[in-house]
């Protein structure tokens, strides 16, 4: 396949290359832009960082909510742990190059 710049300015990928497109090096993952000679990182926004850490939030959530069953009794462990999660975008979180969350400070789960 190739990857081109059409002659819009948009990013794309097909067998076939319209007129006047130029044929690029495949788009890394990420926020990035062809700058006329090489794709160049625009750099992650805060409300992408959010965006992360809120959907880690949620899995770590999940990963806990059989704590929450009705035949379960919760441990104050455990209730001050969920509430850390449910707290957690407080922080003000940034994503690095690679896109990993930076900036916080998780909870650690309860050993019981």
């Amino acid at each position: 396949m190739n990857h081109m710049i059409l002659p819009n300015g948009e990013y794309a990928v097909g067998k076939f290359v319209p007129e006047g497109s130029i044929l690029v090096p495949a788009k890394p993952n990420g926020p990035y832009s062809w700058n006329g000679s090489q794709w160049m990182f625009d750099g992650y926004t805060t409300e992408d960082a959010m965006n992360r850490l809120r959907f880690e939030r949620n899995r770590l959530l999940a990963e806990s909510d059989w704590m929450a069953n009705s035949d379960v009794t919760m441990s104050t462990e455990w209730q001050t742990y969920r509430q850390a999660l449910r707290d957690i975008t407080t922080q003000t979180p940034s994503l690095d190059v690679d896109g990993n969350l930076t900036g916080i400070t998780w909870p650690t789960p309860p050993n019981d």
